[in-house]
């Protein structure tokens, strides 16, 4: 057929018909030489001409088996293709990439690996047999339509089965071989669908397998694939997790010791199916919203439990739990979206996860709950939101805006939680030091950030964002304290505040304190902690004036923590420009240029110190210009103290009582 500017391609049996022409002539063309060849020599005549004659017959019997090759392999990449129609010869026609010879090679691999090495080798040999070809298969993945025909060609028997059959071997590069093949496999995949006979294996991967054992088998070479989300979440479905969300109560393990020692990944197959598509959040969303097909009523919410109550009875409960956790990760877009500005689609699934995994608190498996921080870091918009009490306190969690509600410039939720809803996801990490410490930091940040905002939004005047925002910061500290507490018990919570008050504020000396750098960043988190000793100290009982006592006892520094969240909140004002007279020059840093922290004034206090006078005494001298600063600014005064009086607010603690 002539090529064209939209087709150009082979028919097989007009290629049939071809080799056949050129077999017959072939044959000729030798009868002839071998007939003439003979009577000239009856008569002593050299016949060189005839030698180049059958020299021709027999690049026509080679080019005959090529011939019939390229048939076959062209018949066998295009079974299941449709008839492309259009009448005459274009009926028997169809459509391969102009790539035989790379498709030539994609057999001999698969002839090699299905009809040879797993049929006629065992053991050692025949692990080294395999490790010695598969960098050949790793490369099809750079040519995807060849990988798509290797697939297509390769029994599919051996396909299966292929990592129970790698790992049987007993070699230690079973992980490294393993991963040629799901390489190869992805690319595949994610390739456009040109080789038709591929799209049966395709189907075969998304269909239900048979048996635990094969789905395992098939999720296993699935795991290295990075295929795509469609592909994925139908493989999850259809291999393990809709028959999960039907019946969890049964026995999910596959896979042996031998294949957890080859390739480390775990035996029980729900927790393989939550590995593919862990870091894929479409594909984890399609699954969710699909779980179970009609059969299944279970909402969102409810099918996330049932993972994780599954995970809390079952002996492979934390590699279930380990895998869930990153697949809620996944579906959050925890690690891919900015907060404050997350997706429709991932912030439903992210409300959804919170709701599912805050009554499990504390009892959450252990290895879930970094997934848990890594989602409450990046959805702090919602989770400062949900600390709130000023509005609408008997508000249920959900996508809309609660009624009367007074929304915050910098503060953008994509949903809005319950403080009950709130506290409890809160109690899922917050009994682990250092995940507490990892949302601090974010906590900090964001606190620092928005109220830094507001105070420019209100410089401007007729505003009063920054009160709003220091209430809602405090009522965010005060429900994470509770929640600590409510985990880890009064003793071992406050003990861990006091060492990090210590370390943060308290040990900062004069050299230390420059604003800028890594510094910077404990400043910021000083902030945040005596944020939530503020909340929680007029909110516990008999608490204010032993966590005092207990920090003198463990510094030997009298702390007024009032008076630090005084000059703190003075410091975020006048940088962000609220409008006031020029501080007295012995208030501003040499260092920073800003107005002086509390801790600098304390340390100049300690360092200035002598046998006549105490660090006291100097401090307040320090402190006394500041104090008159301050008054002189009616405005501003007034304004840090009703900040101050907002986030020392019990309310927190009182509401939760009520609303949790």
């Amino acid at each position: 057929m002539a090529p064209t500017a939209e087709f150009c391609g082979i028919d097989p049996e007009g290629m049939g018909q071809l080799a056949t022409s050129l077999r017959g002539a072939a044959d000729r063309l030798t009868a002839f030489s071998k007939e003439f060849d003979g009577k000239l020599r009856q008569h002593g005549i050299s016949t060189p001409a005839l030698r180049e004659i059958a020299d021709i017959a027999d690049w026509g019997g080679t080019q005959v088996s090529m011939l019939h090759g390229r048939i076959d392999l062209i018949n066998a990449l295009g079974e299941g293709a449709p008839e492309l129609g259009g009448g005459g010869d274009r009926s028997s026609l169809v459509r391969l990439p102009d790539e035989l010879e790379d498709f030539e090679t994609a057999r001999g691999l698969a002839n090699m690996y299905g009809n040879d090495i797993f049929v006629n080798f065992d053991g050692e040999l025949q692990g080294e047999i395999i490790h010695n070809h598969a960098d050949k298969v790793a490369k099809l993945a750079e040519n995807p339509q060849a990988a798509a025909a290797f697939f297509a060609l390769l029994s599919p028997k051996v396909r299966d089965s292929l990592p129970s059959l790698i790992a049987s071997t007993g070699s230690k590069t079973a992980k490294q071989d393993l991963a040629a093949f799901s390489a190869a496999l992805g690319a595949a995949l994610r390739a456009p669908a040109l080789v038709p006979a591929f799209a049966k294996v395709r189907t075969d991967l998304v269909r239900p397998a048979g048996s635990k054992v094969a789905a395992w088998n098939r999720l296993a070479l699935l795991k290295g694939a990075n295929a795509p989300s469609g592909v994925r979440s139908a493989a999850a479905r259809a291999l393990v997790l809709d028959d999960f969300a039907k019946k969890p109560r049964q026995d999910w393990r596959a896979a042996g010791p031998t294949e957890m020692k080859a390739y480390g990944l775990p035996p029980d197959v729900v927790a393989l199916g939550l590995e593919v598509l862990a870091g894929d959040g479409t594909a984890v969303r399609d699954v969710f919203a699909k779980l179970g097909g009609a059969d299944v009523k279970l909402s969102q919410t409810e099918k996330m439990k049932r993972f994780l109550d599954y995970a809390k009875s079952a002996g492979t409960g934390d590699e279930v739990a380990d895998a869930f956790g990153r697949v809620l990760e996944a579906g959050t877009e925890a690690t891919t979206e900015k907060p404050g500005q997350h997706s429709p689609a991932a912030a439903a699934f992210a409300l959804d996860a919170i709701k599912a995994a805050g009554p499990f608190g504390d009892g959450l498996p252990t290895v879930a709950k970094d997934s848990m921080v890594t989602i409450a870091k990046s959805y702090i918009h919602e989770l400062a939101s949900g600390a709130r009490f000023d509005k609408a306190v008997d508000r249920a969690s959900g996508a809309g805006v609660p009624a009367n509600w007074v929304p915050l410039p910098g503060v953008t939720p994509a949903f809005y939680l319950s403080p009950g809803d709130t506290h409890r996801f809160l109690k899922t990490f917050v009994g682990d030091k250092q995940l507490t410490d990892d949302f601090d930091a974010t906590a900090a940040q964001f606190r620092r950030d928005t109220l830094m905002a507001a105070a420019r939004l209100d410089a401007q005047g007729g505003t009063r964002y920054f009160e709003d925002t220091a209430r809602m910061f405090g009522d965010l500290a005060s429900a994470e304290f509770k929640a600590t507490l409510d985990v880890r018990g009064e003793q071992d919570a406050t003990d861990d505040l006091i060492r990090d008050i210590t370390k943060n504020t308290l040990a900062l000396g004069i050299d230390r304190i420059p604003l800028v750098g890594p510094l910077a960043n404990e400043g910021v988190k000083a902030g945040w902690e005596l944020t939530k000793a503020y909340g929680i100290s007029t909110a516990l009982d008999g608490w204010a004036d032993s966590f005092e006592t207990r920090v003198e006892e463990v510094t030997g520094t009298r702390s007024d923590f009032v008076l630090r969240q005084k000059y703190d909140i003075a410091y975020i004002l006048h940088e962000a420009g609220y409008p006031a007279s020029e501080p007295p020059a012995e208030l501003i840093s040499k260092s920073t240029g800003n107005l002086k922290t509390y801790d600098e004034f304390l340390a100049e206090a300690k360092r200035e110190a002598s046998e006549d006078k105490k660090w006291e005494q100097v401090l307040r001298e320090k402190l006394t210009p500041y104090e008159r600063w301050m008054d002189s600014n009616n405005a501003l005064d007034t304004k840090i103290e009703d900040a101050s009086k907002f986030q020392t607010s019990d309310q927190a603690k009182e509401q939760l009582r009520v609303w949790n």
